[in-house]
């Protein structure tokens, strides 16, 4: 019987706490061995499901909240700035302001997929703020040590033509060369933040190759109770 068969027979059901902060897989039983991979959820998560069912509000409370205790969690920052700007007025009269302050803070403490970046580049350029969205261009495609995470979107020759359609409307624009959108100091913070990220990246990857090794070795064995430790350790936080 292969591994994925393994896995895959006798499934049941996955059980969700109503707490925030597990899930239980109750995956297979094989031999009498009940195998539960156990995995963290962040708690940002119950915003994204709760900006899904269209609870801007309810979103935004629990987002606000949560950041007195964890004021640098991207997945937060990232979840206010979409509640606020798809709650628009119905949320706060200034909700443009506050998702691009929101996608800032977010790019700040390394959410680096680009959707933070896209969402306040579309905002700045509708807004011709162009001396600002040129900031932003700038850092994305000239500042070492910037790039978008293996979960990013986007490529450079989109990011080149956003910054060549700003240049062109430079003339045009409301704001001036002195507003500044990244501070010398908070570019120096966004790339430690995606140094950081790149570190996690390779250690989950050295973990996750490792542990399936070591599940095919258990398997191979017979070895179920093994396989439920590994499987449980898979799916901690690296």
């Amino acid at each position: 019987m292969g591994l994925l068969d393994w896995l895959y027979r006798n499934k049941k059901e996955s059980k969700t706490e109503s707490t925030i902060k597990d899930q239980d897989d109750t995956d297979a039983t094989s031999n009498g061995v009940r195998v539960v991979m156990q995995s963290e959820i962040p708690t940002s998560c119950n915003m994204g499901n709760l900006i899904f069912e269209k609870k801007y509000k309810e979103a935004v409370e629990l987002g606000l909240k949560l950041l007195e205790s964890t004021p640098n969690d991207p997945g937060v920052h990232i979840n206010l700035m979409d509640a606020y700007f798809k709650g628009k007025q119905e949320v706060a009269s200034d909700y443009l302001a506050k998702t691009n302050y929101y996608a800032k803070q977010a790019i700040l403490n390394g959410h680096n997929t680009g959707y933070a970046e896209q969402r306040l580049a579309i905002n700045l350029d509708k807004a011709k703020m162009y001396h600002q969205s040129l900031q932003l261009y700038n850092l994305i495609l000239e500042t070492n040590g910037f790039h978008f995470s293996s979960h990013g979107c986007g490529n450079s020759i989109d990011w080149n033509h956003r910054k060549a359609s700003a240049l062109k409307n430079l003339s045009k624009a409301v704001d001036n060369e002195s507003d500044v959108l990244f501070t010398t100091e908070e570019i120096a913070q966004t790339i430690q933040a995606i140094k950081v990220n790149d570190d996690k990246e390779r250690r989950e990857k050295e973990k996750y190759d490792r542990l399936i090794a070591e599940i095919e070795k258990a398997e191979k064995a017979g070895d179920y109770e093994k396989i439920g430790k590994l499987m449980s350790e898979l799916h901690k936080p690296t």
